[in-house]
């Protein structure tokens, strides 16, 4: 539970997701940007899906 709490305390103090793994297989060019965005369709408008659509429009910069 406390490494739930700690990954998730440094996701919001960042403002970033911590392994997505949609995202480390885009960046990678294990997937496409279709299969991407596929991807964060599914999750809907969560936060997850969100920024996965981020990561696909080139809105998330490290």
């Amino acid at each position: 539970m406390k490494a739930s709490e700690f990954v998730q305390m440094i996701e919001k103090r960042q403002g970033v997701k911590n392994s997505a793994p949609e995202e480390i297989a885009y960046k990678n060019g294990w997937i496409n940007k279709t299969t991407l965005i596929a991807s964060a369709e599914r999750y809907g408008k969560s936060p997850y899906g969100q920024h996965l659509k981020n990561v696909a429009d080139g809105k998330f910069i490290y």
